[in-house]
């Protein structure tokens, strides 16, 4: 006989008490799923509430010692019963829904899950930190370098800016040389990895999304239609407590499926990889995936995820899926925001993993052994490039990261305020991750040896120095155009100043190239034919870049939301996805 809930119940009734024999079963009733979650047995002291959560497990105590267990299914309360070594004390199995013993978990555990998600890192590894304060020598130099940039600027603008060319020459040259090779890597043949995994290990994705209920529709279609086992997929949505309207889309939408809703509880900072850091006790995988809200993954991408990870060798602990989008095609932003997606992730970053040097991540696509994801303190929630920070851990403790052929689609922002905003973010965290692994250089060197120490010093400050030196290039431009007797004029006569000339249009050059052969390559010549557009496109960084510095000062923590669903293809697929023509 049904309850209205839907559970069933009846009861079984208990085999003995005794250690060899096991416990009772009964499948819960409305009152009993309503009393199950009283915490009158506490595993928090002992640290268990790990265990608890990866097996989606609600314990209580009963008044003759015994435990009674709350679960989704018996073999998940009989599992974590024998690794917390309370197996003779389980007197009785509650069976009821998994989501419903998911939710109370999280309300149960939320304060523990909720100090260790914000302050593990921090209290464990400052060092890995950016909310951990940097050291003196480091906040002295920049304050001296600005003010002698400053000064020098007022009392000679032009003779300073020339010699500021000359003197970053060596980053110009070593930029230039870094890009040819890992331009030169991404094309040199190597052995495919393997699309066919030999086993089907659980593989738990987590899906963090805030105040975004219209790209729900899509991404949970997209979630559905993986080719893999459900059996062997733990898939969490990642809610935060404030986002009403997404909470109730997320509901909606998954009832009934096969992907479970976990809600976050406010807390600061308010971060995307505060809430993977959240959830990660709670996945029961081997291997930990990402997505984000927007997202459209190849169907086959975990079973290739899963063989790359399977097939290298025992230090390969992430595999990276590229990004592409799937409206390039929406405006002249949206054609070069695609084109340098697919340079980045089709050509340098393949380049980097090719030539065995540290990946900075990209943020969604990606595929952890979640035991080493857990041992190196998981995402740093301070971190708003949490990805590519965590590359770098990866890569310090002695972990590499593949890029494997498969391809998740996203939506390419066509606004310039919307895409300066999410940039000015990603420059804002390409500094923060440089500042924190460059605290201590001498160890950083030890840790990934000097020539990938340099290869990963020369990347970073290219994500944030080549768009902050765009202004600079600008009014030098300007100025050399329209001035009577510009002192540019005998710039080529300054000794280096060719060599500069050439390392800093080169490496634009060979830039400009790469993107075209990766644009062609991925959307046809429509797409590819205004590479030229990326050199203003890059100006337009240079304004994201300035944001990110005042931010970086002024708010570190700072999450730029980007607004996404607001393209004609991605309302387009929404639609598609609710059956109707709006």
């Amino acid at each position: 006989m049904e309850n209205p809930d839907g559970e069933t119940s009846s009861r079984f009734q208990r085999h003995t008490e005794s250690l060899t024999a096991a416990p009772s079963l009964r499948y819960a009733s409305a009152s009993d799923d309503a009393g199950a979650s009283r915490p009158e047995f506490d595993f928090r002291p002992h640290g268990w509430e790990d265990v608890l959560c990866r097996h989606t497990v609600i314990p209580e105590f009963t008044g003759n010692g015994g435990i009674v267990l709350t679960a989704g299914t018996y073999a998940d309360a009989v599992r974590a019963a024998k690794e917390l070594g309370v197996r003779n004390r389980l007197r009785d199995i509650r069976l009821i829904r998994r989501p419903a013993v998911l939710s109370r978990l999280a309300v149960r555990y939320a304060d523990t899950l909720t100090k260790r998600s914000t302050t593990d890192l921090r209290e464990k590894t400052p060092e890995y930190s950016a909310a951990t304060g940097f050291p003196s020598w480091m906040r002295v130099a920049w304050i001296v370098v600005v003010l002698l940039v400053l000064a020098a600027m007022i009392a000679a603008p032009f003779a300073t800016m020339l010699n500021l060319w000359l003197l970053c020459l060596p980053y110009f040259a070593a930029t230039m040389l870094l890009r040819a090779y890992l331009l030169f890597n991404a094309e040199r043949p190597v052995e495919a990895l393997p699309v066919v995994p030999k086993r089907r290990p659980v593989v738990s994705i987590l899906v963090p999304v805030y105040r975004e209920a219209d790209s729900l529709p899509a991404l949970i279609r997209a979630l559905q239609n993986l080719d893999y086992p459900q059996r062997a997929l733990d898939i969490k949505i990642l809610l935060e407590e404030n986002d009403a309207d997404t909470i109730t889309e997320a509901r909606w939408l998954t009832a009934g499926t096969h992907i479970s809703c976990l809600v976050v509880p406010p807390s600061e900072p308010r971060t995307k990889p505060k809430a993977m850091n959240f959830a990660l006790p709670f996945a029961r995988g081997e291997i930990v995936g990402i997505f984000d809200a927007e997202d459209a993954p190849e169907v086959d991408q975990i079973l290739k995820a899963v063989a790359a990870l399977e097939s290298s060798g025992e230090d390969v602990v992430c595999a990276q899926a590229r990004l592409s989008h799937y409206n390039p095609n929406d405006n002249l932003l949206t054609r070069c925001v695609a084109m340098e997606y697919a340079l980045w992730f089709d050509m340098l970053l393949k380049g980097l993993s090719r030539a065995r040097l540290p990946v900075p991540l990209g943020g969604t696509s990606l595929y952890f052994r979640t035991d080493v994801l857990r041992e190196i303190g998981g995402w740093d929630p301070d971190n708003v490039t949490e990805d590519a920070d965590l590359g770098l851990r990866l890569a310090r403790a002695g972990k590499r990261a593949v890029v494997f052929d498969s391809t998740t689609h996203e939506e390419a922002t066509g606004s310039a305020l919307s895409w300066i905003k999410q940039r000015s973010r990603w420059i804002k965290g390409f500094m923060l991750t440089w500042a924190v692994h460059m605290r201590d250089p001498a160890r950083l060197a030890r840790e990934l040896g000097v020539m990938p120490m340099v290869a990963i010093n020369v990347l970073l400050l290219d994500g944030f120095l080549s768009f902050l030196m765009q202004p600079v290039m600008l009014v030098s431009g300007i100025a050399a155009l329209t001035m009577d007797a510009p002192p540019w004029l005998g710039l080529l006569d300054a000794p280096g100043a060719g060599l500069l000339l050439g390392a800093l249009f080169g490496g634009q050059l060979l830039l400009l190239c790469g993107a075209f052969v990766a644009g062609y390559r991925r959307f046809g010549l429509r797409v590819a034919a205004c590479a030229p557009l990326l050199w203003p496109y890059w100006m337009l960084g240079g304004v994201a870049a300035i944001l990110a510095l005042v931010q970086l000062v002024t708010r570190p923590q700072f999450w730029e939301k980007t607004v996404h669903c607001v393209s004609p293809v991605a309302r387009a697929r929404r639609a598609a996805v609710l059956g109707n023509g709006d």
